[in-house]
């Protein structure tokens, strides 16, 4: 076989600067020297890590910028043993006098079989270790004043009056009392950590903490220490800090949005679960834990299972018991029974005396989609009310956000669109009458929610005032009639 064509200069200057690129585009310090110690490579993520200007680094000796022992340098450790170093830790001094802590994966490179160079891959552990600090501090600063177990809701807080929500309160009643691994399994905003924190304080595990993290809120690289924990000299700055299965001892650990999990750190809970143990980042010895899993996903893990993005056997420990919350838009009964919590909650923090609400702005809560479920009418009221008038008894349509209101109503037309089909036009009736019949329903129920406003109707139906005029001329439709209904 033919041998490869040799590459020309100009293609080799070229790979050259490509590669170079890439490793000063990398986040983690990229640094490499000659065996005699040469320092060959030095990236920008390095220059950040230790303060300095690769200018001053590189074509020096590693003894001459670096305030080592000979034998303590990364270079000599690899050129004595020929192999990687893997996962070590290291505090020194430069030249200059700053200190610098790094964890650091160091390789030896060899060519036709000599070692010639070392080059290492490194990371500040300081930013690590202080950000792992302010994440267990913020969990320590939220858990509840109200409960000395860190929750502040019972099954008698989560309000409802649908079929679907009382169904799903009593489920978790009978799930309570046992020792069982939870999924609950709901939309975004439909109140799981609510139903996970009444779980728990309807539980024999509720005189105990109840730790809560958010999957998809934690770096990677820190979930598994913040899980594990650390003990002192593990790393530089590290401390013996108990991880969140140890917290929850004898209490629940609520992994929320556990879909979030990279299929790396699924291996990794998947056999903490298994074994009941933990390791803590630079122990010798794994420690017992005994605490009650209740996790929370906004998507189906068996549809991720099926594509690989969740691990079937983890998903199996997961769910011995499956409870589903379902969406505010399947219950809409629950809907002016929440806006009243929602009113009497915000009366005593913004000092209104809001008794009622209007009866076209409850029909536009009732008849909304609410993607962000709950969550989101908690959100709307809170903002109706943030500008009503001190001395305001009702909380009326006028009082929404112009854009909350505009992306409400459309959001109402929208589907009211997608929800007309040929299957639903009445046998025998011709499609010009339906078509008519459609419009009017749709400019009414437009008009009743601006309370008469031609204006802003046509705004936001997409068409000129002019063009709304001549609508309603050619079906029968009074504005005026609308702004005398609302004002009765």
């Amino acid at each position: 076989m033919p041998k490869d064509k040799p590459k020309k200069l100009e293609e080799l200057i070229i790979e050259n600067r490509l590669l170079h690129e890439i490793i000063d585009s990398v986040s983690e310090g990229v640094y490499a020297a000659h065996k005699d110690g040469t320092i060959l490579i030095y990236n920008r993520a390095f220059e950040r890590l230790e303060a300095t200007n690769r200018q001053n680094m590189l074509g020096k000796k590693d003894t001459d910028v670096y305030s080592l022992p000979l034998e303590n340098l990364q270079r000599m450790a690899v050129l004595q043993s020929k192999k990687p170093l893997l996962e070590q830790y290291m505090t020194y001094h430069l030249h200059t006098g700053r200190k610098v802590d790094i964890g650091y994966n160091c390789y030896p490179f060899f060519v036709n079989g000599e070692l010639t160079a070392v080059y290492s891959i490194n990371r500040d552990i300081p930013s690590i270790n202080d950000l792992l600090t302010k994440v267990v501090n913020c969990f320590d600063q939220n858990k509840s004043k109200n409960r000395p177990n860190g929750t502040i809701f019972s099954l008698h807080d989560i309000v409802g009056v649908s079929p679907l929500i009382k169904q799903a309160i009593k489920q978790a009643r009978k799930i309570a009392p046992t020792a069982s691994t939870v999924m609950i399994y709901g939309e975004t905003g439909t109140g799981k950590e609510l139903f996970a924190q009444g779980i728990h304080n309807a539980s024999s595990y509720s005189s105990h903490p109840f730790i809560a993290v958010n999957c998809a809120a934690i770096p990677e690289t820190l979930m598994e220490s913040l899980l594990m924990g650390t003990v002192k000299g593990a790393f530089s700055g590290a401390i013996d800090t108990p991880g969140l299965f140890e917290q929850a001892e004898n209490g629940t650990l609520f992994l929320d949005e556990v879909n979030s999990l990279s299929v790396p750190l699924q291996a990794k809970l998947l056999r903490l679960l298994q074994d009941k143990s933990v390791r803590r980042l630079g122990a010798k010895t794994e420690r017992k834990v005994n605490c009650r899993i209740i996790s929370a996903t906004n998507q189906s893990l068996y549809e991720m299972a099926s594509k690989s993005l969740f691990r079937e056997d983890l998903l199996y420990r997961l769910t011995p018991v499956i409870l589903h919350i379902a969406p505010l838009r399947e219950r809409p009964e629950d809907i002016p029974v929440l806006a009243k919590e929602f009113i009497s909650r915000f009366n005593e923090q913004l000092n209104l005396n809001i008794t009622k609400i209007s009866s076209d702005l409850l029909e536009l809560l009732s008849l909304y989609e609410w993607p962000g479920n709950v969550r989101e009418l908690e959100h709307v009221i809170e903002s109706a009310m943030s500008i009503v008038e001190n001395t305001a008894t009702e909380v009326i349509l006028e009082d929404l956000p112009s854009f909350l209101a505009k992306r409400m109503l459309s959001n109402l037309s929208s589907t009211k669109s997608n929800n007309t089909s040929a299957a639903e036009i009445p046998p025998g009736k011709m499609l010009a009458e339906y078509l008519r019949q459609c419009e009017t329903d749709l400019l009414q129920n437009m008009l009743k929610l601006t309370n008469g406003n031609v204006s802003d109707s046509a705004k936001q139906l997409g068409i000129s005032r002019q063009d709304l005029h001549y609508r309603l001329r050619k079906l029968g439709i009074k504005s005026t009639t609308y702004k005398i209904e609302c004002t009765k």
